[in-house]
């Protein structure tokens, strides 16, 4: 049977940069959805908190939360009976579950969280989009999503900076199957 926790990790390069995203002066972090734990690498210096089931987490206030959601219900466990959303709806309810949570949220996810719905994207304005950082289409090999980084914050009412992230060498020769640099 396939772990499809394993298909879809954050890559190492864009956890550390997700977690170099982290506002200054955090303590508690929340990592939703950890899966295998990539992100967490990145979080050691902080109290974390990483469920094995979103869903059995107590909500509470956390300083920041950095996450990338399943963007499937098809790749979620542990959906209590009540909860109806199923497809991309899933990772979008966790995502707007974890901004009740906190003032910074820091979420990889499709970049068609903006493009598809006025009201997804009224509701991330309203609550502050600081930058949204492209990821390439290679990101994740099994995902035909285009995705991206958004870095969430309440109040925010500044210009959105918008960047384009870039593999290492390194990492995209790991990120093709390649064992060695050269």
């Amino acid at each position: 049977m396939n772990d499809f926790r394993q298909l879809f990790q954050t890559p190492l390069e864009v956890a550390k940069y997700m977690a170099d995203m982290i506002p200054y002066g955090t303590n508690t972090v929340l990592e939703p959805t950890a899966g295998c734990g990539n992100m967490l690498r990145f979080l050691s210096s902080y109290s974390v908190t990483a469920p094995h089931n979103y869903f059995d987490l107590q909500h509470q206030k956390f300083d920041c939360i950095i996450m990338n959601p399943p963007f499937s219900s098809k790749y979620v466990y542990g959906i209590p009976d009540h909860i109806k959303e199923n497809g991309m709806k899933i990772g979008y309810r966790i995502l707007f579950e974890c901004m009740d949570m906190s003032d910074h949220v820091i979420a990889l996810m499709p970049w068609f969280l903006l493009l598809d719905s006025s009201v997804r994207m009224k509701k991330l304005i309203d609550y502050g989009i600081k930058s949204i950082t492209a990821l390439p289409r290679s990101t994740f090999d099994y995902a035909r999503i285009q995705c991206a980084i958004f870095e969430l914050e309440r109040g925010f009412e500044g210009i959105t900076a918008f960047r384009d992230f870039k593999f290492s060498k390194a990492e995209r020769l790991l990120l093709s199957g390649q064992k060695t640099l050269f």
